[in-house]
């Protein structure tokens, strides 16, 4: 368990740099934006603990039930330096109803500013498996990288999803 951000920081560098190295073998840089980080927890105890890490080291957090468990979006004060920008947040998810969820980082969400959605899912199903999650909240698609880590696909910031969807 972490105990402190800093902690956090550097037990998500080795996911940054899969990231890093998976945009650069796929000329990437310029094309998309980084938009957030995943943890994902085994225990209500460690989404609690990880979420009150960040309540007084972050901008703010924003908390929702999605799929029937808690998801908490921490905006970070400093965010997490990549070679293609900042990633500015943290989506913590607490376990899945049915305890199937297991404990560590999940993936980085990224998504297109240069090109459509569609074009830069079709050049990386060029040479990568690309796996289409359809779940009733957001459809993503996703690129398994070593480590069992997902460089996952979306249309958009979440940022912008939840304030139009769940703010509105």
């Amino acid at each position: 368990m972490f105990t402190t951000t800093a902690d956090f920081f550097n037990a998500a560098r080795p996911c940054v740099e899969a990231f890093e190295a998976f945009t650069q073998k796929h000329n990437l840089s310029g094309s998309i934006a980084p938009d957030h980080i995943c943890y994902k927890c085994d225990s209500v105890e460690s989404f609690e603990s990880i979420r009150a890490l960040f309540e007084h080291e972050s901008r703010y957090v924003y908390q929702s039930i999605i799929s029937g468990r808690r998801i908490a979006i921490v905006c970070f004060k400093e965010g997490i330096q990549t070679t293609l920008g900042v990633i500015a947040y943290l989506e913590l998810s607490d376990q899945k109803p049915d305890a199937s969820q297991k404990e560590g980082f999940d993936h980085i969400e990224a998504y297109p500013v240069t090109m459509t959605y569609d074009a830069l899912v079709a050049q990386l199903a060029e040479t990568e498996t690309v796996i289409k999650v359809e779940r009733p909240h957001h459809t993503t698609d996703d690129v398994m990288l070593p480590g069992g880590f997902l460089f996952r696909c979306t249309k958009g910031p979440l940022i912008e999803k939840i304030k139009h969807e769940e703010m509105s």
